[in-house]
């Protein structure tokens, strides 16, 4: 039965049961009902979902916010027994409203001014021009020539106007002059009409529109409604527009003028729908559903199990009640949810085509990113999944073996994963479920080592391969550098021996490091490493023996530009639990060792064979800019990772600034190459540059010269084709 009340049903509320169950039945009446439930038929899909209509309970609709997957905002099909995603042909943004003008025709509309036009007998979907950027809320017409869409810069300053309406007259969309009285301020929501001379919009403030065919003009709400409307919809000559803020609002229109709803202790309200025959219905907030009966609004249920909001509501032929919503007022919005109300149906699963996510062929490709693995949600689940299913917890750095397998950093599961390229799974070759520092009887302190799947690790920072083609392995909270071998799986302690400051002139294997965060190798055996928690760079020769290369005690600074390295100061985090910072890179030449001093905003160089150190990128203060500039004038923000390209230049996390960055030695030129800046994730299947990555800490390219990146705080490991 319902959910009357939040909780229970109540004599008092039995005929309002009866009346919903009979709103497209003929013939209904008081007679009993038959098993009328509510029943969740999506739950927690990655975006929420914000508009639903169909033509059958056979063909509906819905669609949603990005479902931040690569494959755009959700677009969904139901054909009576199966849900089935479909590709709006848009890589980010969320899609706001569904209509359908004719029986092969259904327009959905959303940010960026996207108008998509959608053919249900090819399945095609397509973008059309439109007067500009601005999101789009709503979508109503008469026919294929005769639509309707409205909505505003919800961005604009302060003189900018906001609202728009466009028409589409069949050929192409244009912009419609707003009425004079029409504030600039004033974001329209909805449309929805009668006929092709009775069109009504809805919007902020109060504010509600009429087009009698000719023109547009503003139709005065009560004082004391004023507020936000979100949907307005209606049947003949009466119509309704709910909004509200904490409350909700319900506004109504018998051509006599708006006035005021009855309805009591109502949350915001955020849909409406009047169906052919049958009573009004609202939906809104912690997934209420309303109805008019005789003068009032009464609240009929509640869909259990839910806290989440019902944006839209639809009734299908049947009588069936279709509500979609989810964590709306969230950023991102996600948890999406169709629930529906009425005799329970068959369904299954959301299918997602794989050509809706896939990533494009390298060929034709070149700069667009795409996810190869990671489900953007920080956790571990198991291993053997497929890349892109397979959860990762701030993946730090990725590295390739001699046949190319990539190897990813699994930061916070403490474990190091291989991605086969074969089946495009995901399998652990170094790590535990918990962190630790080794296997139990400290057999990789021994040669030829322990399994690498009994050698817990402590948030692991770096790799590089050794002259042999085994993987070294910084590992950062265990103050050493660990060597795995594809061939055995054995790993072996080659360099460090626990948390310290010393060794300097004797055996690496001996050394004392603290939080060692990266490394690098040279042509002739040699490995350098950031020894992050003494603020030195040291070096491993091919004879084993450690040295003093850069840095000297006395804390985080700046000094030492233009003199001797062993006089530097750096500024990489200290203390028992900083972040990871830093990074090292070798130029082609091996002629200078490029070191981020991630505290000190720069990127900084020593001449290897004169020991000098000077800054080539950055002014020391921590923002973003300089593109297009000399990079010592430029300003990163917590810089990490660095790496020199196949083109020669140097790469650039530039990790608070949400970025990667090239820098060309032979200009001293740096430029963005991925990312806005604005953190988030976007824009998978596009251009990297108009994509959005979340602190991304490291970068590697593989032997094709693509270029990786740790897109760490969206827990993914990305590409760029090259």
């Amino acid at each position: 039965m319902l959910n009357h009340s939040r909780l229970r049903v109540g004599a008092r509320s039995t005929l309002l049961l009866l009346s919903l169950v009979c709103l497209g039945v003929p013939g209904c009446g008081d007679e009993v009902p038959p098993d009328y439930a509510w029943q969740a038929l999506q739950e927690n899909l990655p975006g929420s979902l914000l508009s639903i209509w169909g033509t059958t309970a056979r063909d509906v609709y819905a669609v949603g916010s990005d479902a931040m997957d690569g494959g755009g905002p959700l677009a969904l099909h139901f054909d009576g027994t199966r849900w089935t995603r479909l590709d709006a042909g848009l890589r980010r943004g969320a899609l706001w409203w569904v209509y359908g003008t004719a029986p092969d025709t259904v327009w959905m509309v959303g940010e960026g001014g996207a108008i998509v036009r959608h053919t249900p007998s090819t399945g095609a979907s397509v973008r059309m021009p439109a007067p500009g950027t601005e999101t789009l809320f709503g979508v109503w017409g008469t026919s294929d020539r005769d639509v309707w869409a409205v909505g505003g810069n919800l961005n604009a300053g302060a003189s900018d106007r906001v609202g728009v309406i466009w028409h589409f007259d069949g050929t192409s969309w244009s912009n419609v002059t707003l009425p004079a009285e029409v504030t600039a301020r004033v974001v329209l929501y909805k449309v929805w009409g009668n006929g092709t001379n009775d069109v009504w919009a809805c919007g902020a403030n109060g504010t509600t529109l009429h087009y009698d065919g000719t023109s547009w003009s503003l139709v005065a709400v009560p004082t004391e409604a004023r507020g936000p409307l979100f949907t307005v919809h209606g049947r003949g000559a009466t119509r309704y527009a709910v909004g509200g803020n904490a409350s909700g609002i319900v506004l109504e229109n018998d051509g006599s003028g708006w006035r005021q709803g009855q309805i009591a202790d109502a949350p915001r309200l955020n849909g409406v729908y009047v169906p052919p025959t049958g009573s009004p219905l609202a939906v809104g907030a912690q997934g209420s559903l309303y109805m008019r009966r005789g003068s009032a609004w009464q609240e009929v249920a509640r869909a259990p199990r839910t806290d989440q909001e019902f944006h839209a509501v639809w009734v299908d032929p049947g009588g069936a009640v279709w509500g979609v919503g989810g964590s709306i007022q969230q950023s991102p919005m996600t948890q999406g949810m169709v629930w529906r109300f009425g005799q329970r149906i068959a369904t299954t699963p959301l299918v997602t085509p794989p050509a809706v996510t896939a990533c494009p062929p390298r060929a034709g490709n070149a700069g667009v990113i795409c996810t190869v693995a990671g489900t953007g949600v920080a956790g571990y689940n198991g291993d053997g999944r497929q890349a892109r299913e397979t959860e990762l917890y701030w993946p730090m750095d990725v590295e390739f073996l001699r046949d190319g397998t990539p190897i990813v950093i699994d930061w916070n599961n403490h474990m190091l994963r291989r991605l086969n390229l074969a089946d495009n799974t995901l399998r652990t070759i170094v790590g535990t479920p918990l962190p630790g520092d080794g296997p139990d009887d400290q057999g990789d302190l021994r040669e030829p080592g322990a399994d690498g799947l009994t050698v817990a690790m402590n948030h692991p920072t770096d790799m590089l391969l050794d002259g042999e083609g085994r993987l070294l392995i910084v590992a950062w909270h265990n103050h050493k550098i660990r060597r795995w071998d594809p061939a055995t799986g054995r790993v072996f302690v080659p360099i460090g021996r626990g948390p310290g400051q010393s060794g300097d002139g004797g055996p690496a294997a001996m050394a004392l490091l603290k939080q060692p965060s990266k490394a690098v190798r040279d042509r002739a055996g040699n490995v350098y490493v950031l020894d992050q928690g003494n603020g030195r760079v040291r070096r491993v020769g091919a004879d084993g023996m450690m040295t003093l290369v850069a840095g000297m005690m006395g804390g985080r600074a700046f000094a030492g530009d233009g003199g001797p390295a062993l006089a530097a100061r750096f500024n990489w985090q200290g203390g028992e639990n900083p972040e990871p910072e830093g990074g090292l890179a070798l130029d082609p030449q091996e002629r200078y060792l490029y070191i981020t001093d991630t505290g000190n905003q720069r990127i900084r160089r020593i001449e290897l064979a004169s020991g000098m150190i000077e800054t080539v990128i950055g002014d020391g203060m921590a923002g973003f800019g300089g593109d297009n500039g000399p990079g010592a004038m430029a300003r990163l923000n917590s810089p990490n990772d660095i790496e020199f390209g196949p083109d020669g230049q140097l790469y650039i996390a530039d990790t608070n600034n949400h970025r990667v960055r090239a820098w060309d030695p032979a200009t001293g030129q740096i430029r963005t190459v991925v990312g806005t800046g604005t953190r988030g994730f976007s824009g998978d299947r596009g251009p990297a540059s108009e994509a959005q990555l979340w602190r991304p800490y490291g970068i590697a390219f593989d032997a094709d010269g693509n270029l990786w990146i740790t897109d760490t705080y969206n827990n993914r490991l990305r590409r760029v084709w090259r």
